[in-house]
């Protein structure tokens, strides 16, 4: 057998073994821990602790609430995008901006504006004397939940009206006759059905995966899901039962995000296999907009999401809960008191923890592409489960796997936040590595230029924009992440966000609106650059 020389060796497997041993330190080993914890005491164990009486009502409240909350999703995402991208409607740029604009809200923040905003002694009680007694409960976790998802539906749904391929099907009805409202009926929705199918399993993934809203909402009513029975079981029980229910939980969870995804990428394979075709925009004639429609877009973004901040604002700065939030009754005192050497070291912590996971993101994302482009396949599908798998499951998981070493560590956190946030890096880079055309490449090696000269000088100026958009994606997620931190850190290595969460749960309202406020500004301000970026990674326009 002939042996191939060491640097031809280097170049040919090098990538494939980084790639291999990337997966399996970030994906492989800590699932498999955690699978195999799981059945440490056999499969009768593991069936029993399904079946226990806890584990089986939290597991139907996340069903259910999930299904409920994509289906809202689904629907309001569907509504936007079809307004936007299908009919002529003022101010569709906007509007698109908008609803893409809520996905940097964290969920958290959002369920706590909402508490702020609509529940007894909010805004809506103070001012009107009406508040909404169900928001803290399974309604309002519902609510909230589809609220946070439908900017998920709308992004698939409106790439998906945006096909050019779509647009020349409309065109064709249009010309054999049919009239605008027959073809939208007759040809647009049903092409874009999958799309429809892909959009509420997405949005059913990202909803049984959801911790910081029944977190908020559902611990004072007593309403358990698995993400928030997890997160108790390790963090206020020191039974052993405790423990091996949160990590049979855990595999039920990443058992169900595998389907998921698996599903759903089957369902937008199907959707897009022959409406692929680049956007150019030329989508025929557009409908005039049902009278009312956009003002009802609008309306919902108002009281979804400005409300809510404008709530959890007035909350921040009034002395007390329970008092008018008039001017008279403001104060800074409630930012004073949050910006505690705690709070600071806490967001300087997840500052730096969210800038090393945007760095290693962007590494191991470049290596998967490397070896995508050189040897083909689908080495990035792994990122999206992770990135769809509940975080309580990674930290678990995580914690099973590397706990020995870097357990209560801010090490252990970083490790948790790559597996989870690597397909943010991934797909804006993926998508501008798919659009460079080989040819550039051959171009410039037929020039003269060496391989690290192409690199610099061709490719690395294409991905420019994508690399700085996956950063920003990473950076923004990671500060804003609760899930993975409560249940990974250690004394003195709290995140900004269980800071708040902790704040929450002690009963301090004023102090945890402040905090919250501080975290949503900073979040949008570190997110604003994205929406000069959003034509590199698929936003519609």
């Amino acid at each position: 057998m002939v042996v191939p020389a060491l640097p031809t060796a280097i170049r040919r497997y090098g990538p494939v073994a980084a790639a291999v041993g990337l997966l399996g330190a970030l994906v492989g080993y800590p699932l498999w821990r955690l699978l195999v914890v799981s059945f440490e005491d056999g499969p009768a164990a593991f069936i029993d602790t399904v079946f226990t009486s806890g584990v089986r009502a939290a597991a139907f409240n996340s069903v259910w609430t999930s299904v409920v909350a994509a289906t809202m999703a689904v629907g309001v995402g569907a509504g936007v995008a079809l307004l936007t991208e299908r009919y002529r409607v003022r101010g569709a740029a906007a509007l698109r901006v908008a609803m893409v604009g809520t996905l940097i809200v964290p969920p958290f923040v959002s369920a706590l504006s909402w508490q702020a905003t609509y529940a007894p002694f909010g805004l809506l009680d103070d001012l009107t004397g009406l508040s909404v007694s169900a928001l803290e409960g399974p309604i309002g976790i519902t609510v909230v939940i589809g609220v946070n998802v439908a900017p998920l539906a709308y992004v698939v749904m409106a790439a998906a009206l945006r096909s050019s391929r779509l647009g020349d099907s409309e065109r064709a009805a249009r010309a054999a006759g049919a009239d605008d409202r027959t073809t939208l009926r007759m040809i647009t929705l049903p092409l874009i059905r999958p799309a429809v199918v892909a959009a509420w399993l997405v949005g059913f993934a990202a909803a049984l995966s959801s911790f910081g809203i029944p977190a908020i909402l559902g611990t004072s009513a007593g309403f358990d899901t698995l993400t928030t029975r997890v997160y108790q079981a390790i963090a206020f029980s020191a039974r052993a039962a405790a423990f091996r229910e949160a990590v049979v939980m855990a595999v039920l969870l990443a058992v169900v995000a595998f389907i998921v995804v698996g599903l759903a990428d089957r369902f937008a394979s199907g959707s897009t296999e022959w409406l692929a075709s680049p956007a150019t925009g030329r989508v025929g004639s557009r409908i005039p907009a049902p009278r009312g429609a956009a003002l009802a877009a609008w309306g919902y973004l108002v009281v979804s999401l400005l409300l809510p901040l404008g709530g959890l604002l007035l909350r921040a700065l009034t002395r007390a809960v329970g008092i008018s939030p008039s001017p008279g009754n403001w104060t800074f005192a409630n930012f004073r008191q949050a910006l505690d050497g705690r709070a600071w070291e806490a967001f300087g912590r997840s500052a730096a923890l969210a800038a090393g996971a945007a760095l290693l993101a962007l590494l191991a994302a470049g290596v998967l592409l490397l070896v995508e482009r050189s040897r083909r396949g689908r080495w990035g599908s792994a990122a999206t489960v992770m990135f769809a798998v509940p975080g309580t499951a990674i930290a678990l998981a995580t914690s099973l796997g590397y706990g020995r070493w870097i357990a209560n560590t801010a090490a252990i956190i970083l490790v948790a936040y790559v597996a989870k946030l690597l397909a943010l890096a991934h797909r804006p880079l993926a998508g501008s590595v798919a659009s460079i055309h080989p040819d550039l490449v051959r171009a410039g090696r037929a020039s003269g230029a060496s391989p690290v000269a192409v690199l610099r000088q061709v490719i690395a100026p294409l991905l420019r924009s994508a690399i700085v958009v996956g950063a920003i994606l990473v950076f923004v997620f990671g500060v804003h992440e609760l899930t993975m931190s409560s249940i990974l850190h250690g004394p003195g290595n709290e995140t900004l966000a269980v800071v708040i969460l902790d704040n929450q749960q002690i009963g301090d309202p004023t102090v945890t609106a402040a905090l919250a406020v501080m975290l949503a500004a900073a979040v949008g301000a570190i997110a604003t650059p994205l929406l000069w970026l959003r034509r590199s990674w698929g936003v519609p326009q």
